[in-house]
């Protein structure tokens, strides 16, 4: 009973395919990007890709993940296992409510300093919510370079946040 408990968010975020072979007929739909060869070498001697595509997940939360399929036989090095999480967070990552998500839910789901997000943060306070792009970029002293690679995964509603880093 105990190892089903275990075992069953790995089965929900993963969705255990019959191995390689499941994983390989859908692999030519992932995102191209660095640390997908890693990812279809490490990650396919387990797992489908039908449920890592409709979860999302902040880079500690892949992160967390990948240290227990470690613990459980993935076979990587240091840096492979790095490209995975870095790739991972990229294309599967959550969405953050630019104007709802706390400094820290910024900081570990867009990948920024914890500067830019409290600048971000103080922003917000001081001039009201942000309604698109155009108003980030006013932000003083952040790294707007950085903010552009996460573009896509920022939304500007002021509509309740759904879960997770969208808070």
């Amino acid at each position: 009973m105990y190892y089903q408990r275990l075992l069953a968010p790995v089965a929900l975020v993963f969705g255990l395919l019959s191995g390689p072979t499941a994983y390989a007929q859908t692999s030519q739909e992932l995102p191209e990007g660095k640390g997908k060869a890693q990812f279809m070498q490490i990650c396919s001697q387990c797992h489908g890709l039908a449920m890592v595509t409709s979860h999302r997940n902040t880079a500690d939360g892949w992160s967390a993940v990948i240290d227990d399929m470690v613990s459980r036989g993935a076979q990587g090095t240091d840096d492979d296992f790095d490209l995975v999480i870095k790739y991972l967070a990229a294309n599967f990552g959550l969405k953050v409510n630019i104007n709802k998500a706390s400094a820290s839910d910024l900081s570990s789901a867009l990948q920024i300093s914890s500067a830019d997000a409290a600048a971000i943060i103080h922003y917000r306070e001081t001039a009201g919510e942000f309604k698109d792009w155009s108003d980030l970029e006013k932000v003083p002293h952040i790294d707007i370079k950085k903010l552009e690679s996460e573009k896509d995964r920022i939304e500007f509603s002021s509509k309740p946040a759904s879960a997770g880093a969208s808070k």
